[in-house]
């Protein structure tokens, strides 16, 4: 990493004192800039355009996953009179099969002792 950044260092350097040059009383960076026209103006164009596009796309996506990420609430619940929770028949089986229970575990006990 820092042989990469001080070969970008060096060669930044080198290429700034070229262009710095002066021929024909003006740096050679205006010659190259004479030379290759509104070129770099296009570009400039272009990428400030193409990074508006990017930041509107991500502008989108982001705000699509925040929509995204409400909870959606439902209501389900039973509204039958014939529920299984609302039955008095199941809960006298439940009666009758914990006093069944009872019984037995004291037939056991009576048993155990005798």
């Amino acid at each position: 990493m820092i042989s990469f950044l001080f070969k970008f260092t060096l060669a930044f350097t080198v290429s700034f004192i070229i262009l710095s040059f002066k021929v024909d009383h003006k740096p050679l960076f205006l010659h190259i800039s004479e030379f290759t026209g509104p070129i770099g103006t296009e570009v400039q164009h272009s990428f400030g355009k193409s990074m508006k596009r990017s930041l509107k796309k991500t502008r989108e996506i982001g705000k699509g996953f925040f929509k995204n990420a409400d909870p959606k609430v439902f209501n389900d619940h039973i509204n039958s009179q014939q529920s299984s929770l609302n039955s008095k028949r199941d809960k006298e089986l439940i009666l009758e099969d914990i006093r069944q229970d009872e019984a037995r575990k004291l037939d056991e006990l009576i048993n155990k002792n005798n």
